[in-house]
């Protein structure tokens, strides 16, 4: 009954923003493109002159040469990350960060060419629009890092406005324009980060759902004001209910499966550990099962196994996990069972194999060997040895002539290797 190792993906957020990256690189280009032909058509055709504070700076043709360089640079670096994530298939919330910055620079460079003082607000205006995409792609963190950028590009170009003497705005005016701005900003972030973590908890649940663990559901009666991410959540909590009987219930016994016994079994040792309680595990074996599959075939096997797994539920007790594990295999966990209660009810389920006849009209008498193991658990890392423990006594039961219980204890495995005979593994 070995349990598989848990693997771990890469950082399902860093496939994420790799993939968004990629999709966004030619409305990146594309817009910077568009910025460079709209200057040059407005200075051509309808005679639009640069910043009066950019050209007091640069000059006429400085302005036209950091428009220029300012696009290629940014051209050139959205490109350089396309290669890198296109390669990689994974980007940082770092990285992301940084391409939002560069967004940012580009804007107030353009801001700052093209634009009188007066106007510097439209900065805003175009960083308001894009922070709230940044926080729908890429989460609270880069949002508000832009908003930051933004605050300091606006009083950057402000300061540079006052130093060359065409301000145009008094200082008051442009700190009420960005308190606005921020009062604006802080809602938007502030409702995106709600639903941001409501959609993180979804992503949470199809996560672990992709792991076959379907004990957490969508609380849909904390959303006040429900809208389609609620919506998402009760079809979440509607699909949960039916794959989980599909991932973790094997069909032939109406038991659980291996993989839900697992998650079952990690999550009741955790408890236990938690609170240093008692935790049993039976395991049993249907004694000479292959005969009973090559003298009446496979079909009245499969009947002897359906038969089993609703012999051990209805002899389990509430609380229990009734398992099948293998082909004739099965496996029943007690929680808050010490040894009497659980070799109570292995002795019970013994007998009610013996009592009972299976394989429908056949008749055919069947009995089960089993092996039991009970502890105060304290650490939840002992599933393993649980598991052999309980594996050693159930091959105990079945050496010493099956049909019977046995409980584990320390000398079953010095017995068995004095006698010559490989450990459980």
């Amino acid at each position: 009954m070995a349990l598989e190792p848990i693997t771990t993906d890469l950082p399902r957020y860093e496939q994420s923003n790799a993939d968004v990256l990629l999709w966004q690189t030619r409305y990146r280009v594309g817009l910077a493109l568009l910025a460079v032909v709209g200057a040059f058509l407005l200075r051509q055709v309808a005679g639009f002159a640069p910043s009066p504070v950019a050209v007091a700076q640069l000059g006429d043709m400085g302005v036209v040469s950091l428009i220029g360089i300012a696009v290629a640079l940014y051209i050139a670096v959205v490109l350089s990350l396309h290669r890198h994530v296109q390669r990689t298939r994974r980007a940082s919330r770092a990285l992301a960060s940084l391409m939002m910055v560069g967004d940012l620079l580009l804007v107030f460079i353009l801001v700052f060419a093209l634009a009188p003082p007066r106007s510097y607000d439209r900065a805003l205006l175009v960083a308001l629009f894009a922070l709230q995409l940044t926080h729908v792609y890429f989460g609270r963190g880069p949002a508000l890092l832009m908003l930051a950028a933004t605050a300091a590009g606006y009083l950057f170009l402000v300061d540079l406005a006052s130093s060359s003497g065409a301000m145009g705005i008094g200082w008051s005016e442009a700190v009420i324009t960005l308190l606005i701005f921020a009062c604006g900003a802080g809602l938007v972030t502030l409702v995106q980060s709600h639903m941001h973590e409501r959609l993180a908890r979804l992503l949470d649940m199809f996560a672990r759902a992709e792991d076959g663990d379907f004990t957490s559901s969508y609380d849909v009666a904390a959303d006040t004001r429900p809208d389609a991410i609620t919506h998402v959540g009760r079809a979440y909590n509607r699909m949960r209910a039916h794959l989980s009987d599909i991932v973790e219930t094997d069909p032939l016994s109406g038991c659980l499966n291996r993989r839900g016994f697992e998650q079952q079994f990690r999550r009741e040792l955790s408890r236990a550990a938690r609170a240093q309680t008692e935790l049993a595990l039976i395991v049993l074996d249907l004694d000479h099962f292959k005969q009973v599959n090559d003298t009446y075939g496979h079909l009245t096997g499969d009947q002897v196994i359906t038969e089993a797994g609703e012999l051990l539920r209805a002899n389990a007790r509430a609380g229990d996990i009734v398992a099948r594990t293998g082909g004739e295999e099965f496996a029943i966990l007690a929680p808050g069972s010490g040894l009497a209660g659980a070799q109570h009810l292995a002795l019970r389920i013994g007998e009610a194999f013996r009592r009972r006849e299976f394989g429908g009209t056949r008749r055919i008498p069947v009995t089960a060997s089993i092996g039991l193991v009970a502890e105060t658990i304290t650490d939840d890392a002992v599933l393993s040895d649980l598991v052999a423990r309980a594996d050693e006594a159930l091959y105990a039961a079945k050496r010493s002539g099956r049909n019977r219980v046995v409980v584990w204890t320390p000398g079953l495995a010095a017995l068995r290797a004095a006698a010559g005979e490989p450990a459980i593994r």
